[in-house]
């Protein structure tokens, strides 16, 4: 039995945006008020969506866990006013979101959704979507499917109707807890090879492959 997609639900950071300069920057920025050494891009890309718990895991050094909750405070501070500073969209995500406005567009991100909100209004992506969840909005983030599930009940939509498009396992495993079909983009913070042990239904390179996934078909 086929079902037709009317749900799109999506990932902000690796996603929508390439948000590895501020957020790298800003992460800098409260490790040198800490007196702690300093992170590259790349050690930072590996702290991005999994959630506040691992993002300070990765930031911090070894053996400075226990100052978890102080950079945190610090680092939230400071992106708040830096968060669009250098953040890009990536190729075709206007032009995407634009000719998927017909189905029912969701943001879930395990970012706080404060943050969320403002990158997106700063981009002009708000327009696009029903429903926006952060990492507030619920007990358990990504790759718990609570986030997905919770903003199918506020839409009254059913998973068998939705698809989740993300950059990393995380999103691709909160979908399939969720009972959502699964869409991994290979361009944000994770590789390809990562992204394919989760078995996505689908893997696109660049975001305007999903419009001819969903368009009318049925799955």
């Amino acid at each position: 039995m086929y079902t037709k997609i009317n749900t799109l639900i999506f990932d902000l950071d690796g996603t929508l945006i390439d948000s590895s300069q501020d957020i790298t920057h800003c992460a800098n920025l409260a490790l040198r008020q800490l007196g702690l050494p300093s992170i590259t891009v790349e050690q930072a890309k590996k702290g991005i969506g999994p959630g506040s718990e691992e993002f300070t895991r990765t930031m911090l050094p070894q053996g400075e866990e226990k100052r978890a909750q102080e950079f945190l405070r610090l680092y939230r501070s400071l992106y708040i006013e830096r968060c669009t500073q250098a953040t890009r969209l990536y190729p075709g995500v206007k032009e995407t979101l634009h000719q998927l406005k017909k189905f029912k567009l969701i943001l879930t991100t395990n970012k706080p959704r404060y943050m969320a909100e403002r990158i997106m209004d700063h981009f002009g992506l708000s327009e696009y979507f029903r429903l926006c969840l952060g990492a507030e909005d619920v007990s358990n983030t990504k790759p718990d499917p609570e986030m997905i599930r919770k903003a199918l009940n506020s839409l009254g939509e059913i998973p068998q109707t939705a698809v989740v498009v993300g950059d990393t396992g995380n999103d691709i495993l909160a979908g399939k807890r969720a009972g959502t079909k699964t869409c991994a983009v290979t361009y944000g913070y994770s590789s390809r090879e990562l992204l394919k042990k989760e078995e996505p239904d689908f893997i696109i390179d660049n975001l305007t492959d999903l419009i001819g996934l969903v368009d009318g078909k049925q799955w």
